[in-house]
């Protein structure tokens, strides 16, 4: 189990990918994992990493990770993750 904590969620360039921009705060993040997204006190969604990427900023020196999941076949599962705007939270990645 590791900990990510989310700066901001980006559409990917080819629009059918979320990337989750940010740092990993503990453990290990590897491609096939999860990210576990609360929606309720009780209701979590799992969203899948497709793959782990570097990222550089032109705000700030400091690298970043990415966290790219595809909904290549879901568009509806993409419109809904991308609705809740993940930003400036940790979350747990298993």
């Amino acid at each position: 189990m590791a900990k990510f904590h989310v700066k901001r969620t980006l559409f990917g360039e080819d629009q059918k990918s979320l990337v989750f921009r940010g740092n990993i705060l503990d453990g290990d993040v590897q491609k096939g994992m999860s990210i576990k997204i609360p929606v309720t006190d009780k209701a979590v969604i799992d969203v899948q990493i497709d793959d782990v990427v570097e990222l550089e900023s032109h705000e700030s020196p400091e690298k970043r990770t990415g966290l790219v999941a595809r909904f290549l076949e879901e568009p509806e599962a993409l419109e809904i993750v991308a609705s809740l705007n993940v930003a400036d939270e940790d979350l747990t990645v298993e």
